[in-house]
């Protein structure tokens, strides 16, 4: 699978037969901008999207993503199981956050969580080879404390850090920056890059995360 940031809080996951699109209209809402993109499965978190449909079409979208490999865009904003291309998408009842299977890999995009999260629903995920996680604090999304919790619970190979504080991002309040993060977590092990290609990782005992930041 491959990992590619548009900004914010969206992102690119591909395979030969699929390619994922999350949360464009909250990359739209950043200031940052959205590229012109091609997906066949759009992702929603955002609470107040939460059950509703053509959502790309009444936000004037349509031109920005096209569809790659399919004929239509499937949209998904409500919780449930949905079987794409070989990909298996989840999300709970009760949770905003997507589980995305490709065979043996797994990938969790938490989206756009703020501090009403119940933190319990993230404990029993299995193993987690990605975790992609805002962490701008602030008024937006988690604290620090809820993330420290997460990361326990979640344990993952590779964290994929958005939603921070950076040149152009005109929402939210006191965000804070890449640098507030990796200073109060102390992670060692950070890296940039332009795109990620994820593959299953081999269980390992007392791993250190890989924190990734995807320009």
């Amino acid at each position: 699978m491959k990992i590619k940031s548009l900004g914010w809080s969206s992102f690119l996951l591909s395979t030969g037969d699929i390619t994922i699109l999350t949360d464009p209209l909250a990359l739209k809402d950043s200031g940052l901008g959205l590229t012109k993109s091609k997906a066949d499965v759009v992702l929603f978190s955002q609470k107040d999207l939460r059950g509703k449909e053509n959502i790309l079409l009444e936000n004037d979208m349509l031109k920005k993503v096209e569809p790659d490999h399919r004929s239509s865009i499937i949209e998904i904003s409500s919780p449930g199981e949905y079987e794409i291309g070989g990909m298996m998408i989840r999300r709970g009842v009760d949770s905003s956050f997507y589980t995305i299977d490709e065979a043996v890999l797994r990938v969790v995009y938490m989206g756009l969580i703020d501090n009403s999260l119940d933190v319990s629903l993230t404990k029993d995920l299995g193993d987690v080879d990605v975790l992609i996680l805002p962490i701008g604090n602030g008024n937006l999304f988690i604290d620090y404390d809820k993330i420290e919790k997460i990361l326990n619970y979640i344990d993952p190979t590779i964290l994929l850090p958005c939603g921070y504080k950076k040149d152009g991002v005109k929402v939210g309040n006191e965000l804070k920056g890449r640098d507030d993060f990796i200073k109060f977590f102390g992670f060692t092990n950070v890296r940039d890059e332009s795109y990620l290609n994820v593959t299953p990782s081999p269980e390992q005992e007392n791993k250190n995360i890989e924190v990734i930041f995807l320009n």
